[in-house]
């Protein structure tokens, strides 16, 4: 039975041909010789081993046929029309890299024709400040600079030292615009594809080398008692861990084939995992371990499957997996079941298997399920008087719950103070956290990272106001999902004390930098202290819930277990540059404090420039976001990859009445359909989504910042709330995988990167 190593595909398969390339292969994988698979050799080919086989009468199917043991490995690597197929046959040789012993798949190419660029005007240099917020900052750039060259990267060395084909590293040295750049790369060998980019970006070769598992065998021979052919060698080499990156041994089970042939491109994270992605998913750590890296970097990729490795190390653990909201917990567990629908799945926190679920929902999990006495005394040692525990509801039965403590309340405080943002940050952030249920408890407790200073008498006045808003929720017989939280920790606290054990032994938590103190007591004492306790992602860039919070305050000490991601798998470069520009000239901390700059952070992809689109009404606005999603149809772009984002839910509810005055049909990305109508969602609700066309419906100054969230706060939460809008709107901007529109009608956001022509309408 002839074995299948199944190289990633450079070029999209077309759906239409997947089931024939399914049924090609599970009888290939059966007997090379059944009649009608045509496995031939060619003749005036570069590598003897090439061959090809019939898919169906349009299709071939380019494969290497490797001579080991008593049958042969064919290392599959696509399918073409018939023409193109042995086109791609006649040029492309599978040989093994002669500096690091990595198989690769090199297609020989005539040089393409050369044309002169046109004159180009100069990139305006102009640098953001917080003083001028509508700095001309962002420039669609119609220049570009090759990133080898500016680090003086020349073509012996990058043959010679970092392993690159020849024929690629004198094109990517050669190329003059970054589409040009990211097509040398996409073409090449993954590992190649991945060096030059982090070449490009300034990443050394060392430290490139060590994230891909690259070894020099020049320097580090390896010796054999009997010669092995070359074919043997291959396919030892297939074993390395930067030739995961494009090869996989498919086994031999339908399912196994299935999975990767229906999965595409758009799914490759299942199978072809960056070295240094699989280091961090498969890696052990004496305590907790943090991983931070921006949009599209792959860290909830690395989630799943350090997932489904510690369940298979050892499947009696106890492992949880939650994030922030709920919607995100359903993907993330949609996503694992996508990753591998054999793992053992927990009916609840505490058994054995993976248990996934938004942390508020686990908390009150953990509540439920202890009994009214321990409830009483968790509820009375938080929140200094007990609830009536019989009808108790979690979450604040009033929008806007501090209202009317505030209103009738005496405090004395000026509105920058008696202000529900501040109210309720300081209550979850510094009272809750620190279990504080006296007036004279509060006065003393530090109040570690919150911006503004509180005298005496401001405390005073602050105390008046939470025991007001303690005293309703009483009479409502309600908690909010903070108060929950805290009481649900003090449960597990409690727990641990009496000598019971903790109901986890890994807790794997996404976005992370959405949480609040009071999650984090909790999640400190859903697992204990140990080995491979706590494993967290964060991108302090998308912060648009939680709060700055040193970890350590919380017995969660991350010193020196800590690693970045910078290689953006999503989002294209241009898009990339746009959506990091937003954030460009603020100070990004995360949860250490530490700075978060986006130095460093690249894209293996590259596309058009986005466009932004002003309009003088509302309507005219309509009828843009309309002609866009006219043209991505006749495309025959998939109306569930296309995403319209706004700021407000009552801009979404103009949105949809506009575009079916024009006969446009698009859906509440909450409600089921066909996958025919383009998505709507508000900006909050597009966290973890990603599609590939977007468009930021409505970015105008009224809306983004919203005034409701930055008015009347004190200086500092007020720099807080803007830079959260900020990140909201880089959040929205890295959904888009291709192609990126912003439209807006009278005058833009003070937030977009600027443009020239920003101030007018088009």
């Amino acid at each position: 039975m002839p074995g299948i190593i199944f190289a990633k595909t450079k070029d999209k398969l077309d759906n239409s041909v997947k089931s024939a390339v399914m049924g090609f292969l599970e009888k290939l994988q059966i007997d090379d010789s059944i009649p009608g698979l045509h496995i031939e050799p060619l003749k005036n080919v570069v590598d003897a081993r090439v061959r090809t086989g019939r898919v169906n009468d349009m299709w071939r199917a380019v494969l290497f046929r490797l001579e080991t043991d008593k049958t042969p490995t064919y290392v599959y690597y696509g399918t073409w029309p018939h023409d193109k197929a042995i086109e791609v046959a006649g040029r492309s040789t599978l040989q093994m890299n002669p500096v690091f012993g990595i198989p690769e798949i090199i297609e020989q190419t005539m040089p393409e024709p050369t044309h002169p660029s046109p004159e180009l005007a100069p990139t305006p240099q102009n640098s953001p400040t917080h003083e001028n917020p509508r700095t001309e900052d962002y420039v669609p750039q119609p220049t570009w600079t090759n990133g080898l060259v500016e680090h003086g990267y020349v073509l012996d060395f990058l043959t010679d030292a970092a392993g690159l084909d020849p024929q690629i590293a004198k094109k990517a040295l050669q190329a003059k615009t970054a589409p040009e750049f990211h097509k040398i790369t996409d073409k090449a060998p993954d590992w190649q594809g991945l060096l030059i980019l982090d070449l490009a970006a300034g990443k050394s070769l060392e430290d490139s080398k060590a994230d891909l598992g690259l070894v020099d065998e020049r320097e580090n021979p390896v010796e054999t008692e009997t010669p092995k052919t070359e074919d043997e060698k291959i396919m030892d080499g297939f074993n390395k861990e930067a030739a995961k990156l494009q090869f996989a041994y498919i086994g031999d089970t339908p399912a196994a084939l299935r999975e990767v042939i229906e999965g595409g491109n758009a799914d490759a994270w299942r199978t072809f995992l960056h070295p240094e992605q699989r280091r961090y998913a498969d890696g052990s750590w004496n305590g907790p371990f943090r991983l931070t890296g921006g949009a599209g970097t792959g860290k909830t990729v690395v989630i799943l499957h350090r997932a489904k490795t510690l369940a298979e190390r050892n499947p009696n653990s106890r492992i949880v997996l939650t994030t922030f909201t709920k919607t995100l917990a359903s993907s993330l567990s949609s996503s694992l079941l996508k990753l591998d629908d054999g793992l053992p799945l927990a009916e609840k926190v505490g058994n054995a298997g993976i248990y996934i679920k938004g942390i508020d929902a686990l908390a009150w999990q953990v509540f439920d399920s202890a009994t009214p006495a321990e409830r009483k005394e968790a509820i009375t040692s938080v929140l200094s008087e007990a609830h009536s525990a019989a009808n108790l509801r979690a979450g604040n039965g009033e929008k806007n719950p501090w209202k009317s403590p505030i209103q009738d309340t005496e405090h004395g405080l000026d509105s920058e103070l008696a202000n529900p943002t501040f109210l309720e940050q300081e209550y979850t952030s510094v009272v809750l956290a620190n279990f504080v249920t006296s007036r004279e408890e509060y006065v003393k407790v530090p109040r570690v990272g919150r911006g503004t200073a509180l005298t005496r008498p401001k405390r005073l006045g602050v105390w008046k106001i939470i025991e007001a808003y303690r005293q309703q929720q009483r009479t409502n017989e309600s908690i909010s999902f903070p108060e929950l939280v805290a009481v649900s920790a003090y449960l597990l606290k409690q727990r641990s004390k009496s000598g019971k054990p903790a109901l986890a032994d890994h807790v794997l938590i996404d976005e992370a930098q959405d949480l609040h103190a009071a999650h984090w007591l909790f999640l400190r004492e859903l697992a204990s202290n140990g080995k491979d306790d706590l494993f967290i992602a964060e991108d302090a860039h998308q912060r648009i819930y939680g709060q700055k919070i040193p970890l350590s305050r919380y017995g969660i000490a991350i010193v020196g277990r800590s690693r970045r991601l910078s290689l953006n798998y999503r989002t294209t470069a241009q898009n990339l540059d746009y959506a990091v520009s937003v954030l460009r000239g603020t100070e990004i901390e995360d949860l250490e404090g530490d700075s978060q700059d986006s130095a460093g952070y690249h894209s293996a992809r590259s596309g058009p420039t986005p466009e932004e689109s002003g309009a003088k009404s509302l309507a005219d606005e309509l009828d843009v976001v309309a002609r866009h999603i006219s043209q991505w149809k006749k495309q025959e772009v998939p109306g569930e990859m296309i995403g319209i984002i706004a700021r407000t839910k009552y801009q979404l509810q103009k949105l949809q009445t506009g575009l079916a005055e024009r006969n446009v049909q698009v859906r509440d990305v909450d409600y089921p359909g066909d996958g025919t109508a383009p998505l709507y969602m508000t900006m909050h609700r597009a966290k973890g989504m990603e599609f590939f066309k977007v468009i930021l419906f409505g970015v105008n100054e009224s809306t983004v910042p919203l005034a409701a969230a930055t008015n009347d706060l004190a200086e500092a939460e007020r720099n807080d709330s803007l830079l959260r809008e900020r990140s909201l709107l880089y959040v929205a901007a890295t959904r888009a995988r291709d192609e990126l529109v912003v439209s807006w009608s009278g005058t833009p956001s003070e937030l977009l990167p600027g443009v020239n022509s920003k101030m007018s309408v088009r």
